[in-house]
């Protein structure tokens, strides 16, 4: 076996394979057990939940505090175990850390790895689906000076990466190519097969395949504005100006007609094209290659891959504290011939025990104390800030509803695209981030607008740049400042 490789594992035994950063090839288990081991968790696993905390806050607590606030705020069940792993950020206009955390149940862990834990004794690295895309400015396959979107397309599942300076910013779930096909009443490889060659060209679709072309249309036109709202509310809170590559990950082939619908959202001076991981890889492997390529660079130590398994290596007999306890007594006894040695041994172990287990308790009960003290922090302010999310969260709501109806609503896309582009143009101008934009109709729209105070004047820019582009009504609807951030809900009428 070569030095530098790793074995891909799933939960099915014949999927074992061994790669060593250019191509996979057949692995025997005998092989994996002593190697590295890794795989990528499927989308449906994974919890994810964004939140802020201070900026100085300590490693060891930024991890209590993480778990606590997934239980409190990220939907995970008490009653469960879950692991967790987390990325964060700083914030340039204020103190903050902006954390992104991912957990994954234990329990479905077992249901899916569990077979294959038996053939390797291990899995090193459960990696999270969105973070592959890193390993690519890792070997030189991405540019890392600019701002890069990747869209994949899968059979089972999809989304939108952004990543910025090499590295993942956010991301988007996306409708599977399944589900599409499903709504088009076609297999889904009869929907790849239109994608690859007909794509969103209407007037290559026969009279009979009507279902099919409105389908592709209405999915990829959604998938598009939900692409644009990802880009423009993290636009202020990194800074970016504009997104300079758009990759798509659908096995080395592009979607004839995609681009132009992406020009139509503001991506029209975006580099566009077709991702590609290894050269030696079939087309149908190239995104089983970057899941590859990721967790090869974990196995070398060139990326800190946040780490969602419980299946560790367990580390030899020898090397374990009973391992080398028995090692030292058998030694004693062989020496000394004697049971007095042994006993004193056994004695002074003993008693190194009860002195561990009594610090292991006092820590406990440290720990128990400061996560009283925390949960009741936390709970005060969540039931300072519940209603204020309850709000948000029907804000959010009635904007994925609104979505849902104006992709149906084909007499007027052309008019809220245009207002879209508009909008995201002006955004983009002005560095301005969205947390929410709604549209009423074709003539409309409200934009809740987030900046620092200091940057404020920018919202008035925003405004006067929508009237001069001929829209009758720009007003403010409502202002608030929280802190250093300020928050503006700006109407636009037509």
């Amino acid at each position: 076996m070569g030095k530098h490789a790793v074995f891909i594992c799933s939960d099915e035994e014949k999927s074992l394979l061994r790669f060593d950063g250019n191509q996979f090839v057949a692995a025997e288990s005998r092989h994996a057990k002593k190697g590295y081991c890794g795989t990528v968790l499927p989308v449906d696993l994974v919890h994810s939940h964004t939140f802020k905390i201070p900026l100085g806050t300590s490693e060891e607590k930024l991890a209590t505090i993480v778990e606590i606030t997934m239980f409190e705020e990220g939907g995970l069940d008490l009653e469960k175990e879950y692991a967790i792993a987390f990325i964060k950020y700083p914030l340039d206009f204020e103190s903050s850390w902006l954390v992104e955390a991912f957990a994954v149940e234990h329990d479905h862990l077992h249901q899916r790895y569990d077979p294959a834990l038996r053939v390797t004794g291990h899995i090193d690295l459960l990696a999270i689906p969105y973070l592959i895309y890193e390993a690519l400015y890792l070997f030189d396959k991405a540019d890392s000076s600019a701002v890069e979107l990747f869209l994949y397309l899968g059979d089972e599942t999809s989304y939108a990466v952004l990543c910025k300076e090499g590295r993942y910013i956010t991301h988007r779930r996306l409708p599977s190519l399944e589900s599409i096909a499903l709504k088009a009443e076609v297999s889904v490889e009869a929907l790849k097969d239109a994608l690859r060659k007909r794509g969103l060209e209407k007037e290559k679709y026969g009279a009979d395949e009507t279902l099919l072309i409105e389908t592709i249309e209405a999915s990829f036109t959604g998938i598009v504005e939900r692409v644009s709202q990802a880009v423009n509310h993290k636009r202020g809170i990194f800074g970016i100006g504009k997104v300079d590559t758009l990759l798509i990950d659908f096995e080395q082939q592009t979607i004839p007609g995609l681009w132009e619908i992406f020009d139509g959202y503001g991506f029209e001076t975006s580099r566009k094209g077709t991702l590609s991981c290894c050269e030696t890889l079939e087309p149908s492997m190239q995104h089983k290659g970057i899941e590859a390529l990721y967790i090869f660079a974990a196995s070398e130590g060139k990326i800190e891959a946040p780490n969602l398994t419980i299946f560790e290596k367990r580390p030899a007999f020898f090397q374990t504290h009973t391992g080398r306890f028995i090692t030292v007594v058998s030694a004693a006894v062989l020496l000394t011939a004697g049971m007095g040695i042994f006993n004193e041994i056994k004695f002074e172990t003993l008693q190194a025990r009860i002195t561990n287990l009594q610090k292991q308790l006092d820590t406990l009960k440290q720990k128990s104390k400061y996560f009283s003290q925390k949960l009741k922090e936390e709970r005060d302010l969540r039931d300072k800030t519940a209603k204020k999310l309850e709000e948000r969260e029907l804000e959010l709501m009635a904007f994925d509803e609104a979505a849902d109806t104006m992709m149906l609503i084909k007499a007027s896309k052309a008019k809220r695209q245009a207002m879209m582009r508009d909008v995201d143009r002006a955004l983009e101008k002005y560095h301005l981030s969205a947390t929410s934009m709604e549209q009423n109709g074709s003539k409309t729209m409200r934009v809740d607008i987030l900046t620092s105070y200091a940057k404020r004047d920018r919202i008035a820019k925003f405004m006067k740049e929508l009237v001069d582009k001929g829209y009758s009504s720009v007003g403010t609807r409502a202002i608030r400042l929280d802190e250093d951030v300020y928050q503006s809900g700006v109407e636009i009428v037509r």
